[in-house]
């Protein structure tokens, strides 16, 4: 029966499927992790913050750096790479997005994506101008394989799942339980509201930065201990992450973005079934297309017709003098 069945969906057998559904649920906590601090941040500020790929990044390379480099050990080295990820994502908002936003007013959107882009490329070849090219083991973690119903999964592995249903519990009750979550909250439906009665924006702006970097932050150490720490390691999980962000909406609960984020990890891993690595993986950004053409570009389309309005207002002829009676 079970030969049947697997013959029936094309596949070899029933616990091929099995095995893809443990990879997608792996992967689909990875991309919830991403999600999560990706539509906080996108949500609350309007940042299109692409320069999560560079505190991502740092937060692992740097905790290889001091685990290999300094001796010190894992755990250690990780809150230090959580530090400096906080630290810098913080700055990024404090530093160099909210300036570009006050001067650029109605093109602040524009102005703060090219900045990140920037920045992406300025992080990247600071590692490898300081610590070389080479990829760095983020090692020390008691990894082990255990076999359940002939479907193999790693401590890693589980740690990832069991974290990320941690970070998006934990976050949703800060948000919907705390002061502090509440002011997030208002800030996220209504930024001119909310100062409006006192919530200081730029305050709850560097908090959820910090909230962002630190989720994005733990992605990273997880990834870096499973593969390994690499100046470019950030690039492709923060397309991940937006694609996740966008598909959830940026408005929902963690718990709602972690959903959405292991979805896609079961849509993409089930697909290799019938398809290869890379036309699975194309699933994943035909969706981030489609959404972009659905939902994004009618409103950037009505954004620009409005900025250019401003920019070339229309003339109108003077209306001529009443005749002398």
């Amino acid at each position: 029966m079970t030969t049947i069945l697997g013959t029936f969906l094309g596949v070899g057998s029933l616990r091929e499927v099995g095995q893809a559904v443990v990879s997608g649920v792996v992967s689909g906590a990875s991309y919830g992790l991403l999600g999560i601090a990706f539509a906080l941040i996108l949500g609350v500020t309007g940042r299109f913050h692409f320069a999560f790929a560079t505190v991502y990044t740092f937060t692992a390379y740097v905790a290889a750096v001091v685990l290999g480099s300094w001796g010190i050990p894992l755990l250690p080295a990780a809150l230090v790479g959580l530090v400096v990820g906080v630290a810098l994502g913080v700055l990024i908002e404090a530093v160099v997005y909210r300036p570009i936003a006050a001067r650029a007013g109605d093109n602040a959107l524009l102005g703060v994506f090219v900045a990140s882009l920037g920045l992406v490329i300025a992080g990247e070849n600071l590692i490898r101008l300081v610590w070389g090219n080479n990829a760095r083991n983020l090692g020390g973690f008691p990894d082990h394989t255990y076999t359940l119903a002939q479907l193999n999964f790693t401590r890693l592995q589980l740690l990832l799942v069991v974290v990320t249903a941690v970070v998006a519990v934990a976050l949703t009750l800060l948000l919907d339980r705390t002061i502090l979550g509440q002011q997030i909250k208002a800030v996220r439906g209504n930024r001119d509201m909310a100062e409006a009665v006192g919530v200081n924006v730029r305050r709850i702006f560097l908090v959820v930065f910090g909230l962002g970097s630190l989720v994005g932050g733990i992605a990273a150490l997880i990834a870096g201990m499973r593969f390994a720490a690499s100046p470019d390691m950030g690039n492709t999980p923060v397309f991940y992450a937006f694609v996740v962000a966008f598909v959830a909406g940026v408005g929902r609960s963690p718990i709602a973005v972690a959903a959405v984020g292991l979805l896609i990890g079961l849509v993409e891993s089930l697909s290799t079934l019938w398809m290869s690595d890379n036309l699975s993986a194309l699933t994943v950004f035909g969706l981030l297309l489609l959404l972009l053409t659905v939902r994004v570009l009618p409103q950037a389309i009505r954004q620009l017709s409005g900025a250019m309005s401003r920019v070339h207002p229309t003339r109108t002829r003077p209306a001529p003098p009443p005749e002398a009676v």
